[in-house]
């Protein structure tokens, strides 16, 4: 079974590689795809020749890629990849940060009668978020999906790998051409959502996602789907820094039973975090997008708007215990830096 990957970093690539290879032995099979300017680092990391690495300007040559945000960059590129003969007609689709945490069955992918799993976190119609990339995605991605006939779509960018048939994501890209020129679009909800609508027979239904560490940080957006369990890992490098939330825990491969005692440490201490961000007790030995001031926190919230957000999250609706967080509130705003 192949596994295809966007990736600009060697890194956090290869070190996700050797997680994939141990936990996932079922995948025989990497593509890569690459700026051209790291094409040969990751071509020296793979002295077996076992990566076939393709360029996004091989993929993409008449396109200014750097002019692109993130969003339409990824589309665009995943768009290019199906085309290519490098690709599977069936393959798992996945970024270099999404980590195993567990030994996983291809049937996590595809059940017994053949057809594909998808895994969705949201409703698409109810996704807020802030004003990002990826939230202009998932908020285009709802009314385009709407116009093709969809009352419901939900999001299925759960960050975790997710299997596609190469020639039916063909046709859904297709089928949203158009729309791609103009607006940013999300590469996991147009296809899980439409590619459902068109070839229902191919999918099983939506199933909850299962992936830790989305959000990064517990409480960064109302959860609306609770994993029911956690299979994969969203990977931050700085999660594991000092002053980490997982610091002093290993990000490099180990055995089955290693990775799956790692696991659980972390999905408690993310769990912990989360029971004390609704409290809006924050710990000063772990850092934080409320209370830190750091680039994560800037682009999350921004000081002026944290204290608010940080109710929001807690989906408190009863006036008496907004009252009762009010000096909580004050403690928090009073640690913001108000310049960022």
């Amino acid at each position: 079974m192949q596994i295809s990957y966007l990736s600009a970093r060697p890194d956090v690539f290869f070190e996700t590689l050797e997680h994939v290879r141990g936990l996932m032995p079922w995948i025989d099979d990497v593509v890569v795809v690459v700026p051209e300017r790291l094409k040969s680092v990751f071509e020296q990391r793979d002295p077996d020749n076992a990566l076939t690495v393709l360029t996004d300007e091989e993929l993409l040559p008449d396109i200014a890629l750097d002019s692109l945000d993130h969003a339409r960059r990824n589309f665009a590129l995943r768009a290019a990849m199906v085309r290519h003969d490098a690709i599977a007609t069936e393959f798992i689709m996945a970024d270099d940060d999404y980590r195993p945490l567990d030994t996983i069955p291809v049937s996590l992918f595809r059940d017994d009668s053949g057809r594909h799993r998808r895994y969705s976190f949201y409703q698409l119609r109810t996704w807020r978020g802030a004003d990002t990339p990826f939230d202009d995605s998932q908020l285009h991605s709802l009314l385009v999906l709407q116009q093709l006939g969809l009352d419901n779509p939900l999001a299925f960018a759960s960050h975790m790998p997710q299997m596609i048939r190469r020639d039916l994501y063909r046709e859904v890209v297709d089928r949203v051409a158009k729309a791609a020129e103009k607006y940013p679009l999300c590469e996991w909800s147009i296809y899980a959502n439409f590619g459902a609508h068109i070839s229902p027979e191919n999918f099983g239904e939506p199933e909850p996602f299962r992936t830790l560490a989305w959000p990064q940080y517990p409480s960064e957006w109302p959860r609306q789907v609770v994993p029911t369990q956690y299979l994969f890992e969203n990977f931050h490098p700085e999660l594991y820094e000092p002053n980490g939330l997982f610091a002093s825990l290993p990000t490099s491969a180990t055995t089955a039973e290693i990775t799956r005692e790692h696991a659980l440490e972390k999905a408690v201490r993310w769990h912990l975090l989360e029971r004390s961000v609704n409290r809006l007790e924050f710990p000063d030995d772990i850092d934080n997008p409320w209370i830190q001031n750091s680039p994560v926190r800037r682009a999350a919230f921004g000081a002026a708007r944290a204290a608010k957000k940080l109710i929001d999250y807690t989906h408190l609706d009863d006036l008496s215990a907004l009252s009762e967080l009010t000096e909580r509130v004050r403690r928090v705003e009073s640690r913001l830096d108000p310049q960022n």
